[in-house]
């Protein structure tokens, strides 16, 4: 993986993931960042890191923009895949982030939670920056057997569920759930015997950078994602 330096921005676009993202994507040289709001008023967002690190092995949430940009008062959550539920913290005014999610590493094909503080009355511009994929493939490992997983897509693009190999692959009474920002809770369904993914579910698009739930019913532990894009 090459690491660039930020280059002037009247440099060329990568025109192929800014169409798919359908958000601002800057990118040259293969590196991006890309703008999500945290809504006020205390409402909860996904969150995926679809970008590697230019100056580490991994993506460390206290290291990200994003941890940074939001307002105090905020939280962080992240699905532990082993104990099926979820750790977190909070932002402090004196000290910052707890320690429970200070170092906490964040993948790139999988989603946490944030969560901005009850009291704020305007949305928070935050910014996921870092160097575009450029692997021909990428490989999502989890468990299966009816265990939930946090997932995102490890490239920074837009795609509709069912068009996904994750969704062809699922096994029959595997289900998926997606967080709806705008009434705060999940909306999901099931793949059937007949007639596969329920419609609820299959025209579902998944934005960059967010994520979803998938309860894989059988024994498919993989997801390999081809590169959505041409460039480079």
């Amino acid at each position: 993986m090459k690491k660039s330096l930020w280059i002037a921005m009247g440099a060329a676009l990568v025109a192929s993931v800014v169409a798919a993202l359908a958000q601002e994507v800057l990118s040259a040289n293969a590196i991006g960042y890309i703008k999500r709001q945290l809504p006020a008023g205390g409402k909860l967002i996904t969150v995926a890191v679809p970008l590697y690190n230019m100056t580490a092995v991994n993506n460390v949430f206290s290291n990200l923009s994003i941890s940074a940009e939001v307002p105090t008062g905020s939280s962080a959550s992240f699905w532990d895949p082993g104990q099926q539920k979820w750790v977190g913290g909070t932002k402090k005014a004196k000290g910052g982030w707890d320690g429970t999610v200070v170092t906490q590493i964040v993948d790139s094909a999988e989603f946490f939670f944030i969560k901005g503080p009850a009291t704020s009355t305007v949305p928070t511009q935050i910014t996921i920056a870092g160097e575009v994929p450029t692997d021909a493939s990428l490989v999502r490992g989890f468990t299966g057997n009816s265990n939930l997983t946090a997932m995102a897509n490890a490239y920074p693009a837009d795609f509709v569920f069912s068009n996904s190999t994750l969704a062809t692959r699922a096994t029959v009474g595997s289900s998926v759930s997606f967080w709806d920002v705008g009434s705060q809770r999940w909306v999901g369904g099931s793949k059937k015997a007949k007639g596969g993914w329920d419609a609820s579910v299959a025209t579902q698009l998944v934005t960059a950078t967010s994520g979803f739930f998938m309860k894989e019913a059988g024994t498919v532990t993989t997801w390999t994602n081809s590169k959505p894009y041409t460039w480079p």
